[in-house]
């Protein structure tokens, strides 16, 4: 499965689903051993892992989720508990009794989540490009920035969306085969999966969570990613002083893509650190 050239993506396992209490998760596994599971962000799913994917299963049971709303998963509430709660029974449905657990972006916010309400089942916890949430009052309408996206999704149609969202994670130049697997996960994106997660992230708030996280962590963040806001990046790093932080240079918010090597070579360090 392992490709030789640097532009190509590896080949994913096929989805395969399991039900739990709200319906079903489908999700990616390859790989025996230890167990690692990704969690992806607002415009991924478990397709955004195919390097990591093939890098750890090499060596460890790797999962990576469709988080609800996403791929084949149904729908949940638009609370972050319920989003922790989906991923609890995932783990329970699954098997996995611990796991290391890495969480980019949105899913950095639940994986937090998790860690905190049930630190049992994290034996180490990796935040990507991630952040504690907005914390915005119930009466706060959706950010324009999802409505900008609802409409141009509607406008442009799917794949010329999906482009656009391939440019927003992957501003820098790339090889041609990994922008155009970027643009094809996001143009999957369903509407209503958004918005809920979208809405999940405005509500939540891991702050008074955060400092209490005593399983090892790292924090990964990309020095030009402009997507997680400077406010919410150091209001993470402030409250997570008890990580491990690295800083990657020139990388934006899709290390995974842009630099998948680099990316994995960070986490099998801290793996390794005894």
């Amino acid at each position: 499965m392992t490709s030789s050239a640097a532009d190509a993506v590896p080949a994913c396992p096929p989805r395969q689903c399991v039900a739990l209490s709200h319906g079903n998760l489908s999700y990616r596994s390859c790989g025996s051993g230890e167990t690692i599971v990704f969690l992806h962000g607002l415009l991924g799913s478990s397709r955004s892992w195919a390097f990591q994917l093939d890098h750890f299963g090499a060596t460890r049971r790797a999962i990576a989720w469709d988080a609800p709303g996403y791929g084949q998963s149904d729908l949940v509430p638009t609370a972050i508990d319920a989003y922790a709660q989906a991923l609890r029974e995932f783990l329970a449905a699954v098997g996995v009794e611990q796991a290391v657990v890495v969480g980019h972006s949105m899913g950095g916010t639940v994986a937090a989540r998790l860690a905190a309400q049930h630190p049992e089942l994290v034996s180490r916890l990796v935040l990507s490009c991630s952040h504690p949430g907005y914390a915005a009052p119930e009466t706060t309408p959706m950010p324009p920035k999802f409505e900008q996206r609802m409409r141009e999704l509607t406008q442009l149609g799917r794949a010329a969306y999906g482009e656009a969202r391939a440019k927003d994670l992957l501003p820098m130049p790339v090889p041609a085969a990994i922008r155009a697997y970027a643009a094809e996960v996001a143009a999957e994106t369903e509407p209503e999966g958004l918005r809920r997660a979208t809405r999940m992230l405005q509500l939540a708030d891991n702050r008074a969570l955060l400092p209490a996280l005593h399983m090892p962590l790292l924090v990964l963040t990309g020095e030009i990613d402009t997507t997680v806001m400077p406010a919410l990046k150091a209001d993470l790093l402030r409250l997570t002083a008890q990580a491990r932080h690295i800083e990657m240079p020139g990388v934006a918010h899709a290390p995974y893509f842009q630099v998948p090597g680099v990316y994995n070579d960070r986490i099998d360090d801290f793996l390794s650190d005894k």
